[in-house]
């Protein structure tokens, strides 16, 4: 097994997919990422800025 260099498939920028973490992500079974380590955090904001939302929609409608 080598480092990979993968290319991300949302900014298009090249990033490296190390031995250790191919060793990781073949261990719990996923497939290797398709985003950099920039946009998968970015994704994960936005994730939760959008769960957070979600429950202060659901709260209003309880009063």
């Amino acid at each position: 097994m080598e480092t990979l260099i993968l290319s991300c498939i949302q900014c298009d920028d090249d990033f490296e997919f190390s031995v250790y973490e191919q060793k990781k992500y073949n261990q719990k079974g996923f497939d290797p990422p398709l985003r950099c380590l920039k946009c998968r955090k970015n994704k994960a904001k936005k994730t939760e800025a959008l769960e957070k939302r979600k429950f202060k929609d659901k709260k209003k409608q309880y009063r």
